[in-house]
């Protein structure tokens, strides 16, 4: 899932301005896929291990000191709407542990912080990834 419009995030209670993109990736940790003797092709699919990695990008307009460190751990929140659509604005909001903070300098970006990210599940059964009206309504 690639969001291109939120431009504030925050993690930790700590807001990030000027946010480019988040991208969330889901991946299989571990598939299973299971063939008969009938064919070539499996019958069966199954990924009962998935992890979920989210990257924020963020132009970087002045010094930060600040920035987060892998192993620092915390809630990221933003909020997203599709682009000219008319439904409501979401909230998505995910336990989160900084996995990797990389920079990139350039003439045509800028100055360009990623931020990449492990979702965490509160039990390890929920998606870690949670939605809800930005409005705080049902």
């Amino acid at each position: 899932m690639l969001l291109l419009n939120p431009r504030q995030v925050t993690f930790a209670n700590t807001m990030w301005e000027d946010v480019a993109a988040v991208v969330i990736d889901r991946a299989a940790e571990r598939s299973i896929l299971d063939w008969t003797d009938l064919g070539p092709y499996p019958v069966l699919a199954d990924v009962p291990e998935q992890r979920v990695a989210i990257r924020v990008v963020q132009q970087i307009v002045r010094d930060d000191l600040a920035a987060p460190r892998p192993g620092d751990a915390g809630e990221l929140t933003f909020s997203t709407a599709p682009a000219g659509a008319d439904t409501p604005r979401r909230r998505l909001r995910a336990q989160c542990v900084v996995l990797e903070v990389s920079h990139e300098l350039s003439l045509k970006h800028g100055a360009l912080r990623t931020v990449r990210f492990a979702a965490l599940s509160p039990d390890g059964a929920a998606d870690p990834i949670t939605t809800e009206p930005a409005d705080g309504t049902e």
